[in-house]
């Protein structure tokens, strides 16, 4: 941002520092920043990729903005001019005082009395005309106490991307396609008459998370006139009581994702759309019935299906619910929609009582449960391998090329050596798990082609003497979040009695925030393991840190891995004495 004059940006005395530096990043950000990037920048991490294209096709950036907190808006109109950009005439700025309003609680009687005036002041760019910065201007008299300022100042509440429709009357399609899975949230909205003969209808969407220089992710899709059906279907999206319903309902949603995976919807539209008559015939359900379901499947809190024409057709979300799909979720949806869903029934006697969920329920603790009941094991088997989309990742982020043998503790079905063998054709492999799991462990390695580099090992890995001896690297995957803390400590030692003064141990967990608001799941998941495990938790990374330190072992790195999932990496600190007990060889 150059000054016309000699090049040089100099401060305007009736501006802080602080308000200067904001128009100045919010100017910078304009001036290296393309649209696409933009867009992205505000959206969701995992935003789809058609969601992106619908904004980038219809819609222009506008401009980006911040809020300052001049004592006199004539100043920042003049430190805008001094560096070269046109500023226009000020605006009240409606929609976002009434923002600033609900987050202070700020009475209608003192707005009524004039507080809390914003001003909303536009500049348009010299060498890009079609993009503005955007100030808004809250003077420090205005209205909002010291707290209220300080928190604005921190957090940069009001830092947004705006993009404008080229064809306004495509505002319902827009909308649509950003609350579609996957999008941001609705955040309100408004109509501001000033801009325009027609004014402008503001909608605006956040989404969790900060971007790369530390705004919240905020849009505004900004339509030239007014369209009031739109607006009020957005605000309707917005207020605590759809919120809430929308988990109250939840349960709702889970048992349609259940039944589709039950009836294998995904797999009889994986070839391309049918009418509910066709599925209806293929399934043997009623047609009726089954166009019900189908439309709660569209719904956006589910976003399984998306009506085509007189068909259904399915989204990328539904198509993990194919059995035949490379990515599927299906047994996943099956157990959380079954086994793993009657016993949260039971949460209150869980909190009040103090007695384990899932053994109310069913009788018997998980993992006995597990061990009498076949199907349900083969259920859960498959399952967890379906959940575990991050293997393939630990290769990635863990260069393991200069290990010769990894042994698995606990390792499932094998699904993680099975990656690590197709990385590393050199790698040597052990596997130790329970004797009623082995089997699928073997059937998976042989399909993928790697059995004959594993050695299976029936056992338990509480029992030091089933631990296979001297590995390069040991996993310890999802294992320790099912146990308490004495439990684990027996684990982590076993592997430390196993190991070698050179040995490292990779644990993969799902750590907990240390800010209980952060959109990790893991604090669902910490409730997940109070229902249906026994002394399961989740942890931590300090927690973490101090059972690995307690049981001999020092932490050296972190990776993150997907589903906030992460690896962390530790390593002996010295080697114990093994002799006089029976070893096993990798």
């Amino acid at each position: 941002m150059k000054s016309r004059s000699d090049g040089a940006l100099t401060p305007k005395a009736r501006l802080s520092d602080d308000d200067e530096r904001r128009i100045r990043e919010v100017h910078d950000y304009l001036r290296s920043t393309g649209d696409i990037d933009a867009v992205t920048d505000v959206l969701p991490p995992r935003a789809p990729a058609e969601m992106i294209e619908a904004i980038t096709t219809h819609c222009v950036v506008d401009h980006a903005g911040c809020l300052v907190f001049p004592t006199d808006p004539a100043a920042v109109r003049a430190f805008l001019r001094d560096h070269g950009l046109h500023p226009l005439r000020p605006f009240t700025g409606s929609v976002v005082r009434d923002r600033l309003a609900g987050r202070y609680h700020v009475q209608e009687e003192r707005l009524k009395s004039g507080f809390l005036h914003v001003r909303s002041i536009h500049a348009r760019l010299p060498d890009d005309p079609s993009r503005a910065v955007e100030v808004l201007c809250v003077g420090p008299d205005d209205g909002l106490d010291l707290p209220a300022l300080r928190d604005e100042r921190l957090e940069k509440h009001e830092n947004h991307v705006a993009v404008r429709l080229t064809d306004p009357g495509r505002l319902e399609d827009l909308r649509s396609a950003l609350l579609r899975p996957g999008g941001p949230r609705p955040d309100g909205g408004g109509y501001d008459p000033v801009p325009g003969e027609d004014g402008v209808t503001v909608l605006r969407f956040h989404a969790d998370g900060r971007t790369r220089l530390g705004w919240p992710r905020r849009l505004e899709v900004l339509a030239a006139g007014r369209h009031t059906d739109v607006l009020l279907r957005h605000l309707s999206g917005d207020g605590a009581e759809r919120r809430l319903l929308r988990r109250l309902t939840g349960a709702w949603g889970t048992q349609a994702l259940r039944v589709m995976a039950d009836l294998e919807l995904a797999d009889h539209l994986a070839e391309g759309p049918l009418t509910c008559t066709e599925l209806g015939d293929r399934t043997g359900v009623d047609a009726d019935r089954m166009n019900r379901l189908l439309r709660a499947l569209c719904h956006p809190w589910v976003g399984a299906l998306t009506p085509v024409g007189e068909t259904y057709a399915l989204t990328d979300l539904g198509r993990r619910l194919a059995g035949r799909s490379p990515d599927s979720m299906r047994h996943l949806a099956l157990l959380y929609g079954d086994l793993l869903y009657r016993s949260f029934c039971a949460l209150p006697e869980g909190i009040k009582d103090d007695v384990q969920p899932f053994t109310v329920v069913y009788g018997q603790p998980p993992f006995e449960y597990l061990r009498d009941h076949p199907r349900e094991r083969r259920l859960f088997t498959r399952a967890m391998a379906e959940g575990s989309a991050f293997f393939s990742d630990v290769a990635t982020v863990v260069d393991l090329s200069g290990a010769r043998t990894v042994a698995d503790i606990g390792g499932g079905d094998g699904g993680l050596l099975a990656h690590l063998c197709d990385t590393y054709p050199n790698l040597r492999c052990a596997l130790l798990e329970r004797p009623e799991v082995i089997g699928a462990a073997r059937d998976n390695l042989d399909a993928r082609g790697h059995l004959d580099r594993c050695t299976l090992v029936p056992g338990s890995f509480t029992d030091a003497r089933d631990v296979p001896t001297g590995a390069d690297v040991y996993i310890v995957a999802r294992i320790l979040h099912d146990w308490d803390d004495q439990t684990c400590l027996a684990i982590l030692r076993a592997v430390h009695g196993a190991a070698t003064a050179d040995s490292t141990l990779l644990v993969i967990e799902r750590p907990l925030p240390d800010d209980p608001a952060d959109p990790s799941v893991s604090s669902l998941w910490d409730l997940h393991m109070l229902v249906n495990n026994v002394g399961g938790r989740e942890r931590s990374r300090e927690q973490y840190r101090s059972l690995l330190d307690e049981a001999g072992f020092v932490v050296v790195d972190e990776r993150p891995l997907r589903l906030d999932m992460s690896v962390t990496i530790a390593r002996t600190v010295a080697s114990e004495c093994r002799s006089g007990r029976p070893v096993r060889q990798v």
